[in-house]
C-alpha cells in the first residue's frame, strides 16, 4: 500500500511527507502489501481522484469476511451527494468537517472538494477542516495519505485523524475537537444488522452500548442506527450532518427509539434514496441530511419516526404521493388480524397435497396467489415448501393427527376473512366469504366481527389512498425498496372510510371487477383534498397488478 501510495504520488506530481503513519503501518500489517499487484488507478478526472484510487485499493484489501461485516468503499458519486447534502445547510466559509468512520477517506475527499469550490485553499482545508477516525489503523493511514495527495502534499494537523472506536467514545475520540461540536459531519457507518450472525453484536458490545444509549441500543437496531444518533453528539448546534443508512434504519421498528432520539436533537432536512444498489453489498440505502436544533426538542414540538414523519419523507423521495387518511374509526373497530409464523409454516409442511378436481375443503393460499380482490389459487402455480404446486390443498385430518397446534391455529382462521398479502407494491387483498382458505405465511388475515363486512373491509384494503398512507408509514422495511412490508398491526391501524355511501358503491364496483370505477370511489370515500386525489389514482393503477379473476371465490 505504501508502495501504490508513492506511485499514484509521483504519477500526480505531489511529494508526500515522510512521517505519515502509513508507512509505517505498511510495514507493520502485511495485509498492507497484498491483493495490488494489479491495481489499475486509471485516469485522473478531479482534484480528488487520485485520493479515491488509494481509498479504493484499500476496499480491495479487505477479505469477504470484512465486507459482510458491514465494510465498504463509498463510490464516489455518492460522496460527492453526501458532501453536499452535509454543506448545503445553513452556513457559509470554513467549516470543520468530520466523518466517525473514515474508512479510505473518501467522504472527506468529497467534502474538500466542495469547501474548495465555495473558496478554500486546499492546503487549509487539508490541514484544519478535515478530522476523521475509524476502528482500523490501515483506514486511517490510507484516509492520511489520500488527503495528502488530495491536496498536493499537505497532510491534516496532529490529532485530527485517530484511530479510535467513536460508537463508543464519540467526540472523545478526538483530544482536541471544537468545544462545541464540529461545523458539519458525513458518515457511511458499518451496517450491521443484528439478525446475521456476522455482524450481531457480542454479548459485551450490546451491553456497553445500552449502557451508552439507553433503549435505543435494545432489540434488532442496526449498528448504522447508533452511528446516527451518536453523530447528534458530534456536531455543533445549527451544524449539519449527513449519513449513508440502510433503509430499514428509516421505518424498523427496532430503531424507533434511535430515530426519536435522533429527532430530539436534529430536524430532517433532506433525504436522498438512490433507486440501485451503490454498494457491493445488496443494501438499499438513503442518505439522511440533518441539521441540528439549537435546543432539545420534546413533546408536540418533536417529530420523530414514531409518527411516520421519516417513512413519508422515503416514500415521497420514491414518487409517492404522500396523503393523510383522518377519521375517528380503524379497521381495528371492525376486525382482529393474524399471520403466522414459523412455527405454523413448518407446521404445514409435509401437509399439503394437490387437490382433485371438484370439491376443495382448505386451499392453500399464498401471498403470490393474491392480487387486488381476487385470488389466482388454481389458475396459476403456486409455490409453497420449495416446491410449485397446481392446487395446494392442506390435508386437515393428516395435519390434526400429526400436529395439534398448528391444526388449531388453522381452525381459528377458517371463518370469513379478508386475506392480505405481504410484500407488495400496493395492498392486495382478497376475500374469503367461504372461510375455507387457510393462509400460508406470512398472509396477514383479517377477521371481521361481522361477516358481512368482508366485502366491504376487502374495498378499503385495496384502496389507492390506503396504499399510498401504508408506503408512508411502512417505507423502507420491505425485501423490495419500493414494497410495502405489511403487519398485523399495520392493517389494524388502516382508518376506515368517511364517505359511507362512497364505500358501499366502491365496494359494488370492486366486487363486479370495474377496477377503475373502483379507484375512483375508493379514493372519493376518504375525502381527500383535490391534488392528493388527483395524484393517487394515476399512482395506485401503475403500480397495482395486472392479474387474473379470483380462482377460488366460493371453494
Amino acid at each position: 500500500m505504501a508502495q501504490r501510495a508513492a506511485d499514484l504520488a509521483a504519477a500526480a506530481g505531489v511529494t508526500l511527507p515522510d512521517d505519515l503513519r502509513l508507512w509505517h503501518l505498511a510495514q507493520a500489517l502485511p495485509r498492507a502489501s497484498r491483493r495490488l499487484a494489479d491495481f489499475d488507478p486509471g485516469p485522473k478526472t478531479a482534484m480528488s481522484t487520485t485520493g479515491e484510487q488509494l481509498g479504493a485499493a484499500l476496499e480491495e484489501l479487505l477479505s469477504t469476511g470484512e465486507r459482510r461485516a458491514g465494510a465498504h468503499y463509498t463510490p464516489p458519486e455518492v460522496s460527492r451527494r453526501v458532501a453536499a447534502m452535509a454543506l448545503g445547510g445553513p452556513g457559509a466559509g470554513a467549516r470543520r468537517v468530520v466523518d466517525m468512520s473514515c474508512g479510505g477517506g473518501a467522504l472527506l475527499l468529497a467534502a474538500g472538494d466542495a469547501l474548495v469550490a465555495a473558496g478554500a485553499d486546499p492546503a487549509d482545508v487539508a490541514r484544519e477542516l478535515l478530522w476523521g477516525a475509524d476502528i482500523d489503523p490501515l483506514a486511517v493511514a490510507v484516509t492520511e495519505a489520500a488527503i495528502a495527495l488530495w491536496s498536493g502534499g499537505t497532510r491534516p494537523a496532529e490529532g485530527h485523524l485517530v484511530v479510535a472506536d467513536t460508537l463508543s467514545s464519540g467526540r472523545d475520540a478526538w483530544a482536541l475537537a471544537p468545544p462545541a461540536g464540529f461545523d458539519a459531519l458525513v458518515g457511511n457507518p458499518p451496517f450491521q444488522g443484528q439478525l446475521d450472525s456476522i455482524t450481531a453484536r457480542s454479548r459485551s458490545v450490546a451491553t456497553a452500548l445500552k449502557a451508552r444509549f439507553g433503549g435505543a441500543a435494545t432489540g434488532y437496531v442496526d449498528t448504522a442506527a447508533l452511528f446516527l444518533l451518536a453523530a447528534t453528539e458530534v456536531v455543533r448546534p445549527g451544524g449539519g450532518l449527513a449519513m449513508v443508512v440502510p433503509q430499514s434504519v428509516i421505518g424498523a421498528r427496532d430503531a424507533a427509539r434511535a430515530r426519536a432520539a435522533v429527532d430530539e436533537r436534529a430536524t430532517l432536512r433532506d433525504m436522498w434514496a438512490p433507486d440501485r444498489h451503490v454498494f457491493a453489498a445488496k443494501v438499499h440505502v438513503c442518505v439522511l441530511a440533518l441539521q441540528m436544533r439549537d435546543e432539545p426538542a420534546t413533546g408536540s414540538a418533536r417529530l420523530d419516526g414514531g409518527d411516520g414523519s421519516w417513512t413519508k419523507e422515503l416514500a415521497r423521495s420514491k414518487g409517492a404521493p404522500v396523503v393523510e387518511l383522518t377519521g375517528g374509526q380503524h379497521i381495528a373497530d371492525l376486525a382482529t388480524a393474524a399471520a403466522g409464523f414459523r412455527d405454523e409454516y413448518y407446521g404445514l409442511v409435509g401437509h399439503v397435497r394437490e387437490a382433485a378436481e371438484g370439491a376443495v375443503p382448505a386451499p392453500l393460499v399464498t401471498s403470490g396467489s393474491i392480487g387486488v380482490a381476487t385470488c389466482t389459487w388454481g389458475q396459476r402455480p403456486i409455490r409453497f415448501a420449495k416446491r410449485s404446486w397446481a392446487r395446494p390443498e392442506v390435508d386437515l385430518p393428516a395435519l390434526a393427527a400429526a400436529n395439534q397446534r398448528t391444526s388449531a391455529w388453522v381452525e381459528r382462521l377458517r371463518r370469513p376473512k379478508v386475506v392480505v398479502a405481504t410484500q407488495t407494491r400496493v395492498l392486495e387483498a382478497a376475500a374469503d366469504h367461504s372461510g375455507s382458505w387457510v393462509a400460508a405465511t406470512p398472509v396477514v388475515s383479517v377477521l371481521p366481527h361481522d361477516p358481512a363486512d368482508v366485502a366491504r373491509l376487502t374495498a378499503v384494503l385495496c384502496a389507492p389512498p390506503v396504499s399510498a398512507w401504508a408506503l408512508g408509514r411502512a417505507a423502507g422495511t420491505a425485501m423490495a425498496p419500493d414494497a410495502i412490508r405489511v403487519s398485523t398491526a399495520l392493517v389494524l391501524a388502516v382508518p376506515l372510510p368517511l364517505d359511507a355511501a362512497a364505500w358501499d358503491a366502491a365496494s359494488e364496483a370492486l366486487a363486479a371487477g370495474d377496477l377503475c370505477a373502483y379507484a375512483e370511489l375508493a379514493t372519493a370515500m376518504y375525502l381527500l383534498p383535490p391534488e392528493e386525489a388527483d395524484a393517487v389514482v394515476p399512482w395506485w393503477h401503475a403500480r397495482r397488478p395486472r392479474s387474473g379473476g379470483n380462482g377460488v371465490a366460493n371453494a
